[in-house]
């Protein structure tokens, strides 16, 4: 799965850095421009979904670091309840500290989306998403595939339909899903799954038909060493040389290469 992932995901770029090349070069022609368009959001769909494969995969790259999970869930409260709609309640209980986790921001937002999106479907009738988080700590063999240390776990809670025995041992499956034609990809839980593996976490699931469904990430405390502050980073505006460059450009892939040598020549380097 990651391999097809990673190729298809370098051909969609390809795809995506000539149509963005075009666009530059047509002329203001609003029909040809719409059509453009279309293309490139069609290429982005695609690479959204290159990406959940990538994280079923444990092959996308992240950019852990310490993050308040708290602080991040009232960040989030105003897009989930957006996102949710007036059917579904979410209702929040947080200890007075939490420690900070050493996760990648962005993919925990979507993580939690895809969570609390999945308990609100399993509530047709509507009802209340219950987030939550709490300090545990794992021992040499407490939990399987966990390294012994300090955790948090964020678990989000539903009184919906629930899963069976069978459903539920295949929920993290890629492409495997009880909702509708048309209504999911099956990737959701997939590329939570593999996210928080990569990231030193896990997902656990926990359910029983007609009894609503609890999902758990264990997610890594940030430590003493990833806390220290890092040096302040050059800005990539101020470390770009102005005058126009020789540059040698190599890639194993034709496509990406011509893409990738376009570009640079459309900012003025010789390739």
């Amino acid at each position: 799965t990651g391999g097809v992932a990673h190729d298809f995901n370098n051909l969609l770029m390809a795809i995506l850095g000539s149509l963005e090349l075009l666009r530059k070069r047509l002329p203001d022609d609003p029909q040809l421009l719409r059509l453009l368009d279309n293309a490139v959001l069609g290429a982005r769909r695609g690479a959204s979904l290159t990406q959940r494969m990538l994280a079923f995969a444990r092959r996308q790259q992240l950019d852990p670091k310490p993050v308040d999970l708290i602080g991040l869930i009232h960040g989030m409260k105003d897009l989930l309840e957006r996102s949710l709609g007036s059917r579904a309640i979410i209702e929040t209980k947080f200890p007075l500290s939490l420690d900070r986790v050493m996760v990648d921001e962005s993919q925990i937002e979507l993580a939690l989306l895809n969570l609390c999106v999945n308990a609100r479907d399993a509530m047709p009738g509507g009802g209340t998403i219950v987030i939550s988080t709490r300090m545990e700590q794992v021992g040499e063999s407490k939990e399987a595939g966990l390294a012994p240390g300090p955790y948090v776990c964020l678990s989000v809670a539903d009184a919906g339909e629930g899963m069976d025995e069978e459903t539920l041992a295949r929920a993290t499956e890629p492409f495997f899903t009880t909702k509708g034609v048309g209504k999911g990809t099956g990737l959701g839980l997939s590329m939570v799954h593999g996210m928080t593996e990569q990231m030193g976490g896990r997902l656990t699931l926990r359910s029983r038909k007609g009894a609503g469904t609890t999902a758990e990430l264990w997610l890594p405390v940030a430590t003493a060493s990833s806390e220290v502050a890092r040096g302040p980073d050059v800005l990539a505006e101020e470390a770009i040389e102005t005058a126009s460059l020789r540059i040698l450009a190599v890639d194993d892939d034709a496509l990406v290469l011509l893409n990738t040598a376009a570009m640079l020549e459309d900012l003025g380097h010789t390739v």
